[in-house]
């Protein structure tokens, strides 16, 4: 029992080094679910990668009311930059980016990395990469209900 399991995870970690290897960039484009709801649309501008706020599944207006700067606390969170800065290392792999969590007002260091064509963990953290949280985001239409057109980056 435990030789297949070894087995089994052995295949999936082979398999998914394979789609890494053969990943590039702009496999990442494109509108994707956050675990909590939201829609952000990843795009490259000049030589970094930005992710933005398009819509969200409930299609309910959520405020920045978390933001240390008080002036604006009052917008709409549609449209904002939240992820920013990030540069790809290869292998599905970016880094050295911020991520903005407007649930509780911060900023943090970023990386984010492609598992799969459809799956990408995001994580933000404090210092050194080990202390933070990742979510992993879902890829999903950019003409899905709730993703606002005229936001999107062509």
């Amino acid at each position: 029992m435990f030789k297949h399991a070894l087995l089994a995870s052995a295949m999936l970690v082979a398999s998914s080094s394979a789609f890494a290897a053969d990943m590039k960039a702009e496999d990442a484009a494109g509108v994707w679910e956050t675990a909590s709801g939201g829609y952000v649309q990843l795009y490259e501008e000049g030589d970094t990668w930005k992710g933005k706020i398009v819509g969200s599944k409930s299609g309910k207006a959520r405020y920045d009311k978390n933001n240390p700067d008080e002036s604006k606390r009052d917008r709409r969170l549609l449209g904002i930059t939240v992820l920013d800065g990030l540069k790809y290392a290869g292998n599905g792999e970016f880094e050295g980016g911020t991520i903005y969590d407007p649930n509780n007002g911060k900023t943090y260091k970023a990386k984010a990395t492609q598992t799969g064509p459809d799956t990408i963990e995001a994580r933000g953290y404090i210092g050194i990469s080990l202390i933070g949280k990742s979510q992993t985001w879902k890829r999903i239409e950019s003409d899905a209900e709730n993703v606002h057109q005229d936001l999107l980056q062509k």
